[in-house]
Parts: C-alpha cells; structure tokens; sequence
C-alpha cells in the first residue's frame, strides 16, 4: 500500500470517549453520592476510537475499557493495538506533518490510557492542523486523567471558542469544575450552556442534565 492509501484509508472520525465522576458532597447538604456519567444524546456521540478490525478481533460483548482497567482485557486491547500504534508511526515518519495520523495515534493512546503518549500527540496534531473541536475536546479528557486540571479547562475553552454549540466540550468543562476544582457555581454555568445548545441533554444513566443543574442550585447557598 502506498503512501496515499495509508491516509485515504486511516480512520477519520475523531470522538470522545469519556467516563467521569460527579461528587455531590456533604457541604452541599445532601452528603457524597458518585456516579458515572457522559452525554447520552450529544450531537458528537461518543464512540470508540479502535480501529474497526481491531474491535472486530475483540469477544463479542466485551465492554470499552474504563479507566484502570487491568488484567487480561487491557492486556489483549494493548496486544491489538501495537500493530496499528506501528503503523502509524511509519506513516509518520515518512510524513511527520500529517495531522490526521497524529490524531489516530492519540486516540490509540486514549483508549489504552495512554494519558502523557495521547496529549503528544494531539498537541501535534494541533500544531499542524489547530482549531479542531474533537481534538481538543479529547485533549481536555486527556489533561483531565492526567491531573492536570487547568490545562483540561483551557482546551474544552478552545474547543467551545471554535464551535460554540460543541457539547461535549461544555459538559467536560462543567466536571472538571464540579468534581476536580470543586467550583459548584463555574460547573452550573458550563452546564448552562450546554443546556443553550441542547435543551434536552443527558447523561449515560438517563438523567437530564437540566435536573442534574437545577439539583446543584437548590445546594448553592444562597
């Protein structure tokens, strides 16, 4: 396969794929309760960022892996995806400035948590081909899992700079202020404007995220 080919069949589509923490704490009146929550009706569904032959290798029925997953499922998921990491990376080298090979290896990263391999590889990508919503949307997950909060802001605020009506971009942003910064009033203004772009928003588990706000405000002391 030629050069051309390699990049006309490199997967394209960049999503999110994200699993958070909510805490709503003792301080804010109804003690500490934790769930696992992502945008179930966003207009960028999250999918998975394998590659289709390599989720075609996997069980069927075999769940994404989550954050910290260890033990035989991260190890196969780590097996299958060196062939495709290898790939890339001989793209890359004969096109070291080919923004969308940059991008499919940071989402090889992020599915294997990969965290530090998969922001190098974004802000890459970026480099070459900025403003990318979707990119730097993962990017912000990426900085989030690493710990590192405020460049995880700075990135999901590039991302609603670019495209305003992006909402995965307002959800994340709302989390880390919620669960991270612990920044009730800065998470309810994010989700707000999630809110402006999609009314009817939810989460994973089904819950509007208009209730989930209006839950945070009744513990916001006046």
């Amino acid at each position: 396969m030629n050069q051309t080919a390699k990049k006309e069949n490199m997967i394209t589509r960049q999503t999110f794929y994200i699993s958070i923490l909510i805490s709503l704490t003792l301080g804010f009146l109804i003690g500490t309760a934790y769930t696992s929550f992502k945008l179930a009706d966003s207009r960028q569904p999250g999918k998975r960022h394998m590659p289709p032959a390599m989720m075609g290798n996997m069980p069927k029925g075999t769940p994404a892996p989550e954050k910290g997953v260890v033990g035989p499922q991260k190890q196969d998921l780590a097996a299958m995806a060196d062939p495709h990491i290898r790939e890339l990376q001989g793209v890359l080298k004969e096109d070291p400035d080919n923004p969308q090979a940059w991008i499919e290896l940071g989402n090889v990263f992020f599915d294997l948590d990969r965290f530090g391999a998969a922001i190098k590889a974004y802000e890459k990508s970026l480099s070459i081909q900025p403003d990318n919503p979707h990119v730097l949307t993962d990017l912000g997950v990426m900085y989030r899992r690493n710990n590192e909060f405020e460049k995880a802001l700075e990135a999901f605020s590039r991302a609603v700079a670019v495209q305003p009506g992006f909402e995965s971009a307002w959800f994340n942003k709302g989390i880390v202020y919620m669960h991270d910064l612990n920044d009730i009033s800065k998470a309810i203004e994010a989700w707000e404007q999630l809110l402006k772009v999609n009314p009817t928003a939810k989460t994973n588990g089904g819950k509007r995220v208009s209730e989930l706000v209006e839950t945070l405000k009744s513990q916001v002391p006046n």
